[in-house]
């Protein structure tokens, strides 16, 4: 190689190395993975979780599905009294349908009326393909709210039907 070439090739990683330091530094590479707010906490029984609460229609129709999983501790509560996130019973009870469309991970339902536990469906199996049916589940009384936790997570709690239920 002749000097020429020499230098315009140091020439072109000194200036490559410049441009690198004037980037901004970030600490962690961005994250394409969606951030969800887990930011309420719920006593339920003598447990604390901490839960996304649902309000909407559209919220509502989401849920957990399209999720990788669902830590344990986490959960999402399904507020459908009036004005939301009462977690004390307030009005607008329902029997509402639930199914697991999109669900990647299986869940236990807890049904909740004036701020106590009225059933609990547990162990709810997601599809394991898109064309498995869906079975739709629904509360044994008009339930406030509902919430939905990783399998097994109410058996491993002692969680009964007659436990209260009220956001801290």
């Amino acid at each position: 190689m002749s000097k020429k070439t020499i230098l315009v090739i140091c020439l072109l990683f000194l200036s490559v190395g410049c441009a690198k330091q004037n980037l901004p530094a970030t600490d962690t590479p961005p994250s394409s993975a969606p951030q969800y707010n887990y930011t309420h906490q719920l006593q339920v029984g003598d447990k604390i979780l901490m839960v996304e609460i649902s309000t909407t229609q559209a919220q509502m129709q989401q849920g957990l599905s399209d999720r990788d999983s669902l830590e344990q501790g986490q959960g999402m509560l399904f507020d459908f009294s009036a004005g939301g996130g009462s977690a004390s019973g307030g009005g607008n009870a329902a029997i509402p349908n639930f199914w697991m469309k999109d669900m990647k991970f299986d869940l236990d339902f807890i049904w909740i009326a004036g701020g106590e536990i009225i059933g609990i469906t547990p162990n709810v199996s997601h599809p394991n393909t898109p064309n498995d049916p869906l079975p739709t589940y629904r509360p044994p009384a008009p339930v406030n709210q509902v919430l939905e936790v990783s399998a097994g997570w109410a058996d491993r709690n002692k969680i009964k039907t007659g436990d209260e239920v009220r956001l801290k």
